[in-house]
């Protein structure tokens, strides 16, 4: 299951990386005129294109979107140049359902089909979304998330499941709406080129599956440029989280032990520590009830211990189940029929995981050092977020000098942010 999708490998760091380029502010074509006679909503001006939140988000920020006025702005507007593109009044509102659906999805309900920031999405969200859409029981979840937020509507009866058809216009509309942003100038130059290639290749690999082969030398060129890990690239902290939620719905031995292996990563293990790990490794105390992991480095010097949050021990308490209490390493390899066979895992066999996972879950391939740096770089960031947030802390007037002052602060203005749920794949 791919999403068609911009192939960034950062997260909703930064959406327009050239905010001021001549496309972002003359591409995007007048209001159109509604069927009916009505326009559409104005699109946004230019200082609301324009203007940047006061904080970036970086790549190894947990946060998956940001939902800052200026960013809202800029999905509203590819959202309603995409609609206002629909000459008859059906197909514009089965795309705008299609938008709401995806909104809803990601946003957790909280953001509908146009106030939704289209260009921070990337194509593991896609990914994820779809995943959703494809489970039991999805549309009475996201049906009730929508009554949630708009108190007048009514509970619609709906299907158990999305009819396949669903969910591939669903699927389409999500192309559209990023090669809209493209068009706009909403994501960075450098991507601009490499999202529009993307989109182009999955819509062809859709109609390719009914037994038409890739033609030319050119095209087969291409598709192992696509497929090729980039050099030293940094895997974003929603990649991680990704590759962790695609091999854990996958199922089976292999799926429990790589949903372990991407969890560790998250946590800052490198790729050597992982795979030293032994069942002794694993310590759970009683006492506090609380799970970590033993790391000994080869040097024989000091033990760091990480603990596990309750994500990271569902993970890896399906794979011990799997696994079993047999000495040798605690990520062994696992035979075609899923058996476990309990040997060490290889350099060949980390890299024919990751482009494995990293093509299910639809993000950029990578290499096995690519993610030990992630994983140095993911520990290193979060210690320096801690760091500025205890400075901010101080800086900061306490809970009683705010109501002394009430009226005077300012507000930061930085709007909600979203990490998607990319663990539970859940809504």
């Amino acid at each position: 299951m791919a999403a068609e999708v911009s192939p960034f490998s950062t997260p909703s760091s930064t959406p327009s990386s050239n905010p001021s380029s001549p496309v972002a502010l003359s591409a995007a074509p007048n209001a159109a005129a509604h069927p009916d006679g009505d326009a559409f909503p104005s699109e946004p001006t230019r200082s609301e294109l324009l203007s940047e939140p006061p904080h970036r988000v970086s790549p190894q920020d947990d946060v998956d979107f940001l939902l800052h006025p200026a960013e809202l702005a800029k999905g509203r507007c590819a959202a309603e140049n995409y609609l206002s593109s629909f000459k008859s009044e059906d197909s514009r509102r089965i795309a705008e359902e299609a938008l709401e659906t995806l909104a809803t999805v990601i946003s957790g309900g909280k953001c509908d089909s146009v106030e939704f920031p289209w260009q921070q999405v990337r194509p593991y969200h896609g990914a994820a979304a779809l995943t959703i859409l494809k489970e039991r029981g999805a549309p009475a979840r996201i049906e009730a998330l929508r009554c949630r937020k708009d108190s007048t509507r009514n509970y619609r009866v709906v299907p158990e499941t999305y009819p396949t058809r669903e969910v591939q216009k669903i699927r389409t509309t999500l192309t559209k709406v990023i090669e809209e942003c493209c068009e706009l100038g909403l994501i960075g130059d450098e991507d601009r080129d490499a999202t529009l290639t993307a989109a182009a290749s999955t819509a062809k690999g859709a109609g390719a599956s009914n037994g038409r082969k890739a033609r030319g030398r050119t095209s087969r060129k291409a598709a192992t440029a696509r497929s090729a890990p980039r050099n030293n690239r940094l895997l974003a902290d929603g990649e991680v989280r990704a590759l962790m939620a695609a091999a854990a719905t996958d199922g089976g031995a292999e799926g429990a032990r790589d949903a372990v292996l991407f969890a560790f990563a998250y946590l800052g293990l490198k790729i050597a520590e992982i795979t030293a790990l032994s069942l002794e490794s694993v310590q759970f105390s009683n006492k506090s009830g609380v799970c970590t992991i033993v790391v000994r480095p080869r040097s024989g010097g000091r033990a760091r211990r990480v603990e596990l949050s309750n994500d990271e021990l569902i993970c890896l308490e399906d794979w011990l189940d799997l696994r079993g209490n047999a000495p040798g390493p605690l990520l062994c390899t696992v035979g075609r029929n899923g058996q476990i066979e309990g040997k060490r895992l290889t350099l060949a066999m980390l890299t024919e995981i990751f482009e494995k996972r990293a093509q299910q879950a639809e993000v950029t391939p990578f290499t096995p050092n690519d993610l030990s740096r992630s994983a140095e770089a993911l520990v290193d960031h979060r210690k320096a977020s801690r760091r500025r947030a205890a400075r901010r802390a101080q800086d900061q007037l306490s809970e009683a000098e705010q109501l002394l002052f009430e009226g005077q602060i300012e507000p930061d203005g930085e709007g909600e942010a979203i990490r998607f749920p990319f663990l539970g794949l859940n809504i």
